[in-house]
């Protein structure tokens, strides 16, 4: 299996709060602050906006000055049925007056006797070995007293490390003596700073990182306190008792073996949103019938197959098509839709076991990626060498029988593309073994239509002048596959343009504002048709110019020769037609520039918010320095649909949605920016 998300696993999520604000001790001051202090991290953990990441408040009389034999009957001696296990999610938030003595750091209660803390008091760290026991795996721990950097020691002496996905904070303050309800206030203003203009900096990811959390909240406390991690905490990625306020799915909800070729949710819900007048569209992305039955013939028999096709002929959403309907996870969410998709374009479920994007990943990437996913590595092993990863999968392959189905997208994008030939796809060996598998891999092939690659920019192009043969056809090569094993998703009998023609209609009545929406259902049909003829066989050119127009107040004339201008110059053409239209001011399309051609250079997977892309920005734009704020403001204007947010090692990155994209922002901005 892939290292699943952050919380994939957890049944039940539980919040509880142990909180004291008034002392019979006239030495303790009373805390009226704990009250909002309790609220302040309740409304967070326990929003219904959470849904399926939300927290349900356990033990809330622990949070009004609880007694020792509350807090153990809760933590040391709960129930049965409300024990909690491995499969469990839990805050605790410890607050209120704390002391240190030679036996630790105690958790001073409303009837604490100060000179009998061992029989009226708590220490701190059994409430930690109590959750210890309990063997939940996902916790975290935020003890908010005086003091409370003295527990970090206590805890550090159990006999066991914490476990992997334990986060435990303390809050230590420079003279010892915590202020009250500061480190709450801090975690507020970061998480309205999550939710706002900037939200984005920490990631688009379900859970927040955790590094980031901390370093934001340590930041607001602008030195009066500081967040400690205790030893052994998990100190980097997303935490699953940090669910992210502002989070929105991006893609399908898929298992993780499944994920990275999942859908655009944004696509899926175009398809179940009611569009034209007197249309009658059903749920499924309609279009390239004869390449979806294709491929779901090929997940049922061993061997290989290709699909290839040029930049932007819609290959690589054929294939996210494919993956997403076979997951069981999606099925199960969506079935009374797919109930009604005809059979043969309705993949069994399962009928893909692992689903790979190569693009701007090494061999040895890829071969984990894969060994992960079907068992092959443990998950805990994060980065084998290729050799190691190798070895995994020849043992693998030759211990079972049952079939398997692996799909790979973007080959071309690789960071090495011949590397993984002969590293990865050669490697799975589709020919030997008792496992029968089914290998579908796609490749941008050779060649350019109208509104593709600029000249000088085919993928398809070899690594090496050396070779003759373009990489699609090596890969035919190398794999053995036959000429019937080859789908050419941009001839005939696979390219249906009539499938574009609808693709575009889709697309025009898709807004809630656009025009078309209301409009007669042969004059949309007509500028379809013409738009069509003019995107050739480019879906890429296609989606841009439709949802340009769907953005209009008006319904363009078919005849109009500014439209046919703009239409007539390729992507670029109308990506140039989209930033002047969105941003009238010459500074404004300089800034969007600097700042998408920044994301247009970097390598990997995409590049991170943080301090990196307003760096790389600076340096792209080498007369103006940009900051978190331009970050922002690109996000929030249309060109930010330019981009798809992903994460990698953790963190968010983001990459220009097509690799064409990348190439007109890297090599033809002067021509972007001309009056």
């Amino acid at each position: 299996m892939t290292a699943e998300p952050a919380g994939a696993e957890i049944l039940r999520r539980h919040f509880v709060a142990i909180a004291t604000s008034a002392y019979d001790d006239p030495l303790q001051p009373p805390l009226p602050q704990v009250h909002d202090e309790v609220r302040t991290l309740a409304e967070w953990f326990c929003d219904a906006e959470l849904g399926e990441r939300r927290f349900t408040w356990q033990y809330p009389e622990l949070a009004d000055n609880p007694t020792d034999e509350q807090i153990r009957a809760a933590m040391k001696n709960p129930p049965p049925a409300r024990k909690w296990r491995e499969a469990d999610a839990a805050v605790v938030f410890v607050t209120g007056h704390g002391k240190t003595d030679r036996y630790g750091h105690w958790l001073i209660l409303q009837h604490t006797n100060p000179d009998a803390p061992q029989s009226t008091g708590l220490l701190t760290a059994q409430i930690a070995g109590w959750l210890d026991e309990t063997r939940i795996e996902h916790l975290l721990l935020i003890i908010d007293t005086c003091y409370a950097g003295e527990v970090t020691s206590d805890i550090v002496r159990f006999p066991r490390e914490l476990r992997r996905n334990w986060l435990v904070l303390a809050s230590a303050a420079r003279d010892e003596a915590a202020q009250a309800g500061a480190l709450t206030s801090a975690v507020r203003r970061v998480l309205d700073d999550v939710q706002g203009r900037y939200g984005q900096r920490f990631g688009t990811d379900e859970y927040l990182p955790v590094e980031e959390f901390v370093r934001a909240v340590d930041r607001e406390l602008a030195g009066t306190q500081r967040l400690v991690l205790v030893q052994g905490s998990q100190y980097q990625g997303p935490h699953a008792c940090l669910p992210n306020p502002n989070w929105k799915a991006s893609f399908a909800p898929t298992g993780p073996p499944r994920r990275d070729l999942a859908m655009p949710l944004a696509d899926l819900q175009s398809h179940w949103k009611p569009r034209l007048r007197g249309s009658d569209q059903g749920w499924l992305p309609t279009g390239r019938a004869a390449v979806m039955r294709r491929l779901i013939t090929a997940t049922a028999e061993p061997g290989a197959v290709l699909v290839t096709g040029r930049a932007g002929t819609g290959k690589s959403a054929v294939l996210a098509r494919l993956v997403t309907l076979s997951d069981p996870e999606f099925r199960r969410r969506y079935a009374d839709k797919i109930a009604h998709i005809p059979d043969d374009l309705r993949p069994a479920e399962g009928a893909v076991d692992v689903a790979v994007l190569a693009m701007r990943k090494s061999a040895a990437e890829i071969m984990t990626q894969i060994c992960h996913a079907t068992g092959a590595l443990d998950a805990s092993v994060r980065n084998p060498s290729l050799s190691e990863a190798e070895t995994a999968w020849r043992r693998w392959l030759s211990q079972g029988t049952e079939p398997v189905t692996i799909v790979i997208d973007a080959l071309d994008e690789a960071s090495k593309p011949d590397e993984v030939l002969a590293d990865v796809l050669a490697e799975l060996n589709v020919d030997s073994g008792p496992r029968r598998l089914r290998l579908i891999v796609g490749v941008r092939s050779v060649g350019r239509d109208r509104g593709g690659t600029p000249p000088g920019a085919d993928a398809g192009t070899p690594d090496n002048d050396n070779e003759e043969l373009p990489l699609a056809d090596r890969v035919q090569r190398a794999l053995g596959i036959e000429a019937h094993g080859r789908i050419q998703a941009d001839e005939p009998p696979w390219w249906v343009q009539q499938d574009l023609v609808d693709y575009v209609t889709g697309l025009l009545g898709l807004p809630s504002r656009s025009p078309y929406r209301s409009a007669e259902p042969g004059k949309v049909q007509a500028i379809a048709g013409v738009l069509a003829e003019h995107a050739g066989k480019s879906f890429l050119f296609a989606r841009l110019a439709a949802e340009q127009l769907a953005s209009r107040s008006g319904i363009v004339d078919i005849d109009d020769p500014d439209w046919l201008a703009s239409i007539s110059h390729g992507v670029l053409g109308l990506f140039r037609e989209d930033l002047h239209r969105s941003l009238p001011s010459q500074a404004e399309r300089k800034k969007a520039v600097d700042l998408l051609r920044a994301v247009a250079f970097a390598f990997g997977p995409g590049l991170p918010w943080g301090s990196v892309w307003p760096k790389v920005a600076s340096a792209v734009s080498g007369v103006r320095t940009y900051g978190d704020g331009d970050i922002a403001w690109l996000l929030n204007t249309r060109l930010g649909g330019y981009l798809v947010a992903d994460r990698a090692d953790g963190i968010t990155v983001y990459r220009l949605h097509h690799e064409d994209l990348r190439t007109i922002l890297r090599d033809h901005s002067t021509e972007l920016l001309a009056p």
